[in-house]
């Protein structure tokens, strides 16, 4: 799916510390440590974090617009109520983070380390995940809209509350997936995934 990439200007004002300021435009900011930092309510537009640490920091009811997130570490991460429009994770580890009710719109996820993300009651639309590590990822009462998943690892991940309708999940990994029969409903699989979820879903396959 072909979504909008962020809008960034040519050249970005380098910070060597984050301003203590509520927001934060056309900024670099690189190889900063913010981990355990308290952010909340914080607004970055049109800004490049590269190698940035914001691990167990507090993102609650952040929004970011514009934004590019370079192989940024957001381990154990508090993102609850964040907005992302047109924004790119890059490389980034996730392991952990609190993504509830989220709003993602044109956002692409590469490559990213998404084990153990928490991303209920989360609402998508236009969203790309490729390459991504989504083990025992908890998807619960979202909506997704407009969601492409490719070659991602979905291994002991849950689904549960959330309509599959018309997402492929064909090229990812799906070992151990908890899914309910109601949201595996309409949800594009390969040959051996759909045996592989007949039998969690009770059924007997029998050549």
């Amino acid at each position: 799916m072909k979504i909008d990439s962020p809008y960034l200007l040519e050249h970005l004002q380098e910070l060597r510390a984050l301003p203590e300021e509520d927001e934060h435009e056309e900024y670099l900011l690189s190889g900063l440590d913010l981990s355990g930092e308290d952010l909340q309510a914080r607004e970055f537009r049109c800004c490049v974090l590269r190698k940035v640490n914001l691990s167990d920091a507090n993102l609650s009811r952040a929004s970011f617009v514009d934004v590019v997130f370079d192989h940024c570490d957001f381990s154990g991460c508090k993102l609850e109520d964040a907005v992302f429009q047109r924004v790119r994770f890059d490389g980034c580890r996730m392991t952990g983070a609190d993504m509830v009710h989220n709003v993602l719109r044109n956002t692409a996820f590469t490559d990213c380390r998404m084990d153990y993300l928490n991303l209920t009651r989360t609402k998508t639309d236009r969203v790309n995940m490729v390459g991504c590590l989504l083990r025992e990822a908890a998807l619960v009462e979202c909506q997704l809209q407009k969601i492409d998943l490719d070659d991602c690892d979905l291994t002991r991940a849950t689904i549960h509350m959330t309509p599959m309708k018309g997402i492929d999940l064909r090229t990812c990994r799906m070992e151990a997936l908890t899914i309910g029969l109601a949201d595996v409903r309409g949800m594009t699989v390969n040959s051996l995934q759909a045996v592989a979820l007949a039998s969690l879903l009770g059924l007997i396959v029998k050549e």
